[in-house]
């Protein structure tokens, strides 16, 4: 027995010896470990900081370069419409420069007739549908548009009622007639801006002279979509896809129907006019590039002390 005893009591020191050098083993093994992964946890994140600020600068630099194009732009100024494009589109120059000055009937019946029969010798409207002439196919999108006028109010209630507002025209009017448009807002775009003006002068100013065969649009639908350029979130967004100057012309001549339905007092939606002039001004303040911009500045500038009181 004595002989044993040693024997036992080493035995049972390997055993502890061992046990001691697995704890120690894993101790350093989970020491070893948590520094690695905070190591390389560290390192993740030096290499994802890293990422952040080279997408920060890269964002930066496209945001100044767009800023720049956007600001070169602005400051392109148009080349002068010639008397021979005028004469082209228009008619005769003489006819367009006395209706400037008199905005008679014959006078501007003169320049939409001509209008029209230059965008039908373009060939805007498509062979395959059946109206031929683009004055017909004017007076049919002017009756589509007034029998089924955009939404003004709720019109983000829920998602269905807005998607019905974005895709207004597209439902109205369809794709053929709406290609015709972008077309023409494409090849046409040196003259858009007297056309606007011309269109603006005899089928509101001028009601259509009277004449029961022209598309003459109410004040009513007018208003409509003043107020769906001006006040909704579908009107807005179609604009934001066309040029400045378009968008900048039609703020503008919603603001002169917003002023006439109030003279009229068919403001049913209650919308103040005040806003949109000042924004309307600014807009077109910053433009280089409307031919007629002394003029707009000039009336915006009244109406906005028309309705200063």
């Amino acid at each position: 027995m004595d002989y044993d005893l040693p024997e036992t009591i080493n035995h049972e020191k390997q055993i502890v010896i061992i046990i001691i050098a697995i704890i120690i083993s894993a101790a350093i093994g989970y020491m070893g470990y948590h520094q690695f992964m905070k190591w390389h946890e560290n390192k993740l994140q030096a290499a994802v900081s890293e990422q952040q600020q080279k997408m920060a600068e890269k964002s930066a630099d496209l945001e100044y370069q767009i800023i720049t194009l956007q600001n070169k732009l602005t400051m392109l100024e148009p080349p002068p419409v010639s008397d021979d494009r005028i004469t082209e589109v228009f008619g005769k120059p003489q006819s367009y420069i006395a209706a400037e000055t008199d905005h008679s009937c014959d006078a501007m019946k003169h320049k939409i007739t001509s209008f029209f029969t230059y965008l039908h010798q373009n060939s805007y409207v498509d062979a395959n549908q059946s109206e031929k002439n683009p004055s017909d196919v004017f007076l049919q999108m002017v009756r589509a548009l007034s029998a089924h006028p955009p939404m003004i109010v709720d019109e983000t209630r829920d998602l269905v009622s807005l998607k019905h507002n974005l895709a207004h025209f597209y439902r109205i009017l369809h794709k053929e007639r709406i290609a015709m448009v972008k077309n023409i807002m494409a090849a046409e775009n040196d003259v858009l801006e007297h056309a606007m003006a011309d269109f603006y002068t005899y089928y509101v100013t001028g009601d259509c002279c009277k004449n029961d065969d022209e598309p003459c649009v109410s004040l009513n639908t007018l208003y409509e979509y003043a107020g769906f350029f001006m006040n909704t979130f579908a009107g807005k967004s179609y604009l934001f896809r066309r040029s400045s100057a378009i968008r900048c012309l039609t703020d503008y001549y919603a603001v002169l129907v917003l002023d006439r339905a109030n003279d009229a007092e068919i403001n049913q939606y209650g919308i103040d006019i005040r806003p949109y002039i000042d924004l309307a001004l600014d807009n077109i303040t910053s433009q280089n590039n409307l031919l007629f911009q002394d003029q707009y500045l000039d009336t915006l500038t009244n109406l906005q002390e028309k309705y200063s009181s």
